[in-house]
Protein backbone atom coordinates (compact mmCIF):
# COMPACT_ATOMS: atom_id res chain seq x y z
CA UNK A 1 0.00 0.00 0.00
CA UNK A 2 2.69 2.24 0.91
CA UNK A 3 4.14 1.17 -2.44
CA UNK A 4 1.14 2.61 -4.46
CA UNK A 5 1.20 5.51 -2.65
CA UNK A 6 4.91 6.14 -3.25
CA UNK A 7 4.26 5.50 -7.05
CA UNK A 8 1.47 8.20 -7.17
CA UNK A 9 3.96 10.53 -5.56
CA UNK A 10 6.43 10.17 -7.75
CA UNK A 11 4.02 10.46 -10.80
CA UNK A 12 3.40 13.81 -9.73
CA UNK A 13 0.34 12.96 -7.33
CA UNK A 14 -2.54 12.64 -10.43
CA UNK A 15 -4.26 10.03 -11.20
CA UNK A 16 -3.95 8.91 -14.48
CA UNK A 17 -7.06 8.91 -17.43
CA UNK A 18 -8.36 5.54 -16.69
CA UNK A 19 -7.71 5.81 -13.60
CA UNK A 20 -10.40 8.39 -12.76
CA UNK A 21 -13.81 7.16 -12.66
CA UNK A 22 -15.72 10.42 -13.95
CA UNK A 23 -13.98 10.62 -16.60
CA UNK A 24 -14.00 7.09 -17.88
CA UNK A 25 -17.97 7.02 -16.80
CA UNK A 26 -17.71 10.04 -18.99
CA UNK A 27 -16.99 8.39 -22.04
CA UNK A 28 -18.88 5.11 -21.68
CA UNK A 29 -22.22 7.37 -21.55
CA UNK A 30 -20.76 9.37 -24.33
CA UNK A 31 -20.47 5.96 -26.67
CA UNK A 32 -23.52 4.84 -25.68
CA UNK A 33 -25.21 8.17 -26.86
CA UNK A 34 -23.45 8.31 -30.27
CA UNK A 35 -24.06 4.24 -30.64
CA UNK A 36 -27.90 4.57 -29.78
CA UNK A 37 -28.41 7.57 -32.22
CA UNK A 38 -26.47 5.75 -34.60
CA UNK A 39 -29.16 2.85 -34.46
CA UNK A 40 -31.63 4.89 -34.46
CA UNK A 41 -30.81 6.94 -37.22
CA UNK A 42 -29.71 3.80 -39.84
CA UNK A 43 -31.70 0.71 -38.86
CA UNK A 44 -35.10 2.10 -37.02
CA UNK A 45 -36.17 4.86 -39.01
CA UNK A 46 -36.00 3.42 -42.08
CA UNK A 47 -38.39 0.46 -40.77
CA UNK A 48 -40.56 2.93 -39.81
CA UNK A 49 -40.83 4.50 -43.50
CA UNK A 50 -40.19 7.93 -41.75
CA UNK A 51 -38.44 10.21 -44.16
CA UNK A 52 -36.22 12.99 -44.49
CA UNK A 53 -37.94 16.50 -44.06
CA UNK A 54 -36.51 17.46 -47.43
CA UNK A 55 -37.85 14.26 -48.82
CA UNK A 56 -41.50 14.69 -47.74
CA UNK A 57 -41.67 18.26 -48.67
CA UNK A 58 -44.69 18.29 -51.62
CA UNK A 59 -43.77 20.08 -55.04
CA UNK A 60 -45.78 22.89 -56.07
CA UNK A 61 -48.14 20.92 -57.90
CA UNK A 62 -48.78 18.56 -55.01
CA UNK A 63 -49.23 21.52 -52.26
CA UNK A 64 -52.06 23.63 -54.95
CA UNK A 65 -53.73 20.08 -55.32
CA UNK A 66 -53.79 19.27 -51.72
CA UNK A 67 -54.17 22.64 -49.60
CA UNK A 68 -56.63 25.28 -50.79
CA UNK A 69 -55.68 28.96 -50.30
CA UNK A 70 -56.11 30.29 -47.23
CA UNK A 71 -56.99 34.06 -46.33
CA UNK A 72 -57.02 36.32 -43.74
CA UNK A 73 -59.96 36.15 -40.82
CA UNK A 74 -61.10 39.35 -39.66
CA UNK A 75 -63.54 39.12 -36.27
CA UNK A 76 -66.92 40.91 -36.19
CA UNK A 77 -66.95 41.38 -32.88
CA UNK A 78 -69.86 39.80 -30.93
CA UNK A 79 -73.41 40.60 -32.32
CA UNK A 80 -76.74 40.58 -30.33
CA UNK A 81 -79.67 41.05 -31.42
CA UNK A 82 -83.68 40.74 -30.87
CA UNK A 83 -85.14 38.25 -33.62
CA UNK A 84 -88.50 38.45 -35.03
CA UNK A 85 -91.00 36.79 -33.32
CA UNK A 86 -94.93 36.21 -33.09
CA UNK A 87 -95.09 35.92 -29.32
CA UNK A 88 -94.53 38.89 -26.82
CA UNK A 89 -91.48 37.08 -25.07
CA UNK A 90 -88.25 38.51 -26.91
CA UNK A 91 -85.94 36.16 -28.55
CA UNK A 92 -82.16 36.85 -28.55
CA UNK A 93 -79.31 35.81 -31.17
CA UNK A 94 -75.92 36.23 -29.81
CA UNK A 95 -73.21 35.59 -32.59
CA UNK A 96 -70.06 35.72 -33.44
CA UNK A 97 -69.06 36.22 -37.34
CA UNK A 98 -65.35 35.86 -38.95
CA UNK A 99 -65.14 37.03 -42.58
CA UNK A 100 -62.40 35.17 -44.73
CA UNK A 101 -60.79 38.30 -46.91
CA UNK A 102 -58.32 37.12 -49.73
CA UNK A 103 -55.26 39.39 -47.77
CA UNK A 104 -54.18 41.56 -45.50
CA UNK A 105 -54.66 44.74 -47.75
CA UNK A 106 -58.23 43.78 -47.92
CA UNK A 107 -58.64 42.84 -43.83
CA UNK A 108 -57.16 46.58 -43.70
CA UNK A 109 -60.00 47.63 -45.86
CA UNK A 110 -62.97 45.54 -44.31
CA UNK A 111 -61.72 47.08 -40.32
CA UNK A 112 -61.98 50.36 -42.33
CA UNK A 113 -65.49 49.59 -42.78
CA UNK A 114 -66.65 47.14 -39.59
CA UNK A 115 -69.69 49.32 -38.65
CA UNK A 116 -71.04 49.06 -42.00
CA UNK A 117 -70.28 45.15 -42.00
CA UNK A 118 -72.07 45.27 -38.69
CA UNK A 119 -75.12 46.94 -39.20
CA UNK A 120 -75.19 44.55 -42.59
CA UNK A 121 -75.36 41.38 -40.16
CA UNK A 122 -77.65 43.05 -37.86
CA UNK A 123 -80.49 43.54 -40.40
CA UNK A 124 -80.24 40.38 -42.07
CA UNK A 125 -80.14 38.58 -38.44
CA UNK A 126 -83.35 40.52 -37.20
CA UNK A 127 -85.52 39.88 -39.47
CA UNK A 128 -85.22 36.14 -39.00
CA UNK A 129 -87.50 34.05 -36.46
CA UNK A 130 -85.69 31.55 -34.02
CA UNK A 131 -87.63 28.58 -36.31
CA UNK A 132 -84.91 29.98 -38.70
CA UNK A 133 -81.85 29.23 -36.53
CA UNK A 134 -83.06 26.03 -35.81
CA UNK A 135 -82.33 23.89 -38.61
CA UNK A 136 -78.63 23.47 -40.56
CA UNK A 137 -80.48 24.64 -43.69
CA UNK A 138 -81.93 28.05 -41.96
CA UNK A 139 -78.20 28.87 -40.87
CA UNK A 140 -76.47 28.04 -44.04
CA UNK A 141 -79.39 30.15 -45.67
CA UNK A 142 -78.50 33.12 -43.48
CA UNK A 143 -75.06 33.03 -43.71
CA UNK A 144 -75.00 32.68 -47.84
CA UNK A 145 -77.43 35.65 -47.17
CA UNK A 146 -74.92 37.61 -45.25
CA UNK A 147 -72.11 36.79 -47.83
CA UNK A 148 -74.27 38.05 -50.59
CA UNK A 149 -75.10 41.33 -48.78
CA UNK A 150 -71.62 41.93 -47.58
CA UNK A 151 -70.19 41.20 -50.90
CA UNK A 152 -72.09 43.34 -52.44
CA UNK A 153 -70.87 46.08 -50.53
CA UNK A 154 -67.05 45.77 -50.71
CA UNK A 155 -64.83 45.33 -53.80
CA UNK A 156 -64.72 42.55 -56.02
CA UNK A 157 -63.34 39.57 -55.35
CA UNK A 158 -62.56 40.60 -51.80
CA UNK A 159 -64.81 38.45 -49.15
CA UNK A 160 -63.84 34.88 -49.45
CA UNK A 161 -65.84 33.02 -46.75
CA UNK A 162 -68.32 33.80 -43.93
CA UNK A 163 -68.15 32.10 -40.94
CA UNK A 164 -70.17 31.89 -37.85
CA UNK A 165 -67.82 30.97 -34.25
CA UNK A 166 -70.19 31.52 -32.12
CA UNK A 167 -74.17 31.26 -32.62
CA UNK A 168 -76.90 31.24 -29.42
CA UNK A 169 -80.32 31.66 -29.47
CA UNK A 170 -81.99 32.35 -26.28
Amino acid sequence: MADEKDEAAESGGKPGLLENKAILLGGIVIVQAVVAIALTQFLIVPKLGIQDAQMSQPTEEESAVEMPEMGVLVDLEEIIVTLRSETKRPRYLRTNINLEVKDQIAADIVAQRLPQLRDIVIMVISDKTPEDLSSAEGKKGIRDEIFRRIDERMPPGILMNVYFSDLVVQ
